[in-house]
Order: C-alpha cells, then sequence, then structure tokens
C-alpha cells in the first residue's frame, strides 16, 4: 500500500516558476520579443547577467551537495530509506532528466532563441536542442523530492523559489523559450513523481 500523495507540496514547488512564467508571458509576450526583451537587459545589467549565469551554472551542483549531505548523515545515522531515496533520485534524473531529455532535445530540433531557421527534428546540433529546457528539468527533479519527503510548507515554497530562479535563468540568458522551461517543469515533475512512488511504500497489512 503507497502513502497518499502529498500534491499540495508538489503544487507549491512548482507554483513559483509556474507563476514567473505567466508573468513573463503576459507581459513581455512568448515570441522574439522576449528574446529581443532580455538581450537588451543583459547589454544594460552586466553584473545582474553574471549573477545569473552563476546561478545557472551552479544551481544544479548545489543540489547535488544537498543529496550527498543526506546521505552523508543517512550513512551515520544508520538509516538504510534515506540512503534508498538518494539512490532512486539519481537513478531516475540519469534516465529523466538526462537520457530522456536528450531523446527530446534531439527528436523535437527547436531553434534555440535568436537562431534563425525552422525547428530540425533529429538534430545533434546544439542551436536546434532548445525544448526542452534540461536545467529545469534537473532542479525541478531534485526540489520536489524534497519538498514532499519534508512536507513543510515554507520549505517547499522555498524550494520552489529556487526552482523559478534555476529555470526562468534559461530564459533571461537567452537559452530558452519559456515554453522549454515550462516543458522542463512538467518532466521534471514526471521525475519528482516516480521518485516519490517508489521511495515512498508501506507494507502492504
Amino acid at each position: 500500500m503507497r502513502q497518499p500523495y502529498p500534491l499540495s507540496h508538489h503544487v507549491l514547488c512548482a507554483l513559483p516558476l509556474l507563476a514567473l512564467l505567466s508573468v513573463s508571458t503576459l507581459c513581455l509576450g512568448s515570441g522574439d520579443e522576449v528574446t529581443a526583451f532580455w538581450r537588451a537587459w543583459r547589454h544594460a545589467h552586466p553584473d545582474a547577467t553574471m549573477a545569473a549565469r552563476v546561478l545557472t551554472d551552479w544551481g544544479n551542483p548545489a543540489m547535488y551537495v544537498v543529496y550527498a549531505a543526506l546521505v552523508w548523515r543517512a550513512r551515520r545515522d544508520h538509516d538504510p530509506r534515506t540512503v534508498r531515496f538518494v539512490m532512486v533520485y539519481v537513478a531516475v534524473q540519469l534516465l529523466i532528466s538526462f537520457l530522456l531529455v536528450r531523446v527530446v532535445k534531439i527528436a523535437a530540433g527547436r531553434t534555440r532563441p535568436g537562431v534563425a531557421g525552422p525547428w530540425m527534428p533529429f538534430s545533434f546540433d546544439g542551436p536546434h536542442n532548445s525544448l526542452p529546457s534540461g536545467h529545469t528539468t534537473e532542479i525541478v527533479g531534485a526540489c520536489a523530492p524534497l519538498a514532499m519527503r519534508w512536507q513543510r510548507a515554507a520549505a517547499s515554497l522555498a524550494l520552489g523559489c529556487f526552482v523559478a530562479a534555476v529555470g526562468y535563468s534559461r530564459v533571461l540568458l537567452g537559452q530558452h523559450h519559456a515554453s522549454d522551461v515550462l516543458a522542463g517543469l512538467l518532466l521534471g515533475s514526471l521525475a519528482a513523481f516516480v521518485i516519490h512512488r517508489i521511495t515512498h511504500r508501506t507494507a502492504t497489512p
């Protein structure tokens, strides 16, 4: 028998990014105008752009440290359930955030922001591997399982804000369209769902 799925914490973790993408679309649009706006913003704010680059480059590695700390503490405290949770996280992230994302990127062949020309399905060319955002998939797949594991509203919302910052940095830096980030959020949510379902089971009475 499985434990009830903590949907509210999953939603809290996804909500900030969904809200940010919605506001961005309403205020800036969803096409080339977004690319042009953020290009001008980057030129006008080089220091803030550098901070966004640090966030986009190191946001996911920061979560590796969190999960490594969980393993260290679990081994110290002889907690096999937490060790199993982290091992499942690693396996699912490799399958979804790395392998599945890569397959979809190649199959879709979507052009990145600022790249001229049509989509090129089954392309291995980086400029045509925009959909989905791998950074977003990975950060959601790392943060949402923790939100559902801890089940504290403040922690879930804080993790969600971190997800939003990393995810939207991909749009701000001109690496992805907003819809790429949304697709990454959906795939990352799939990863989180699988991780939770595998690791949160109770024995059948």
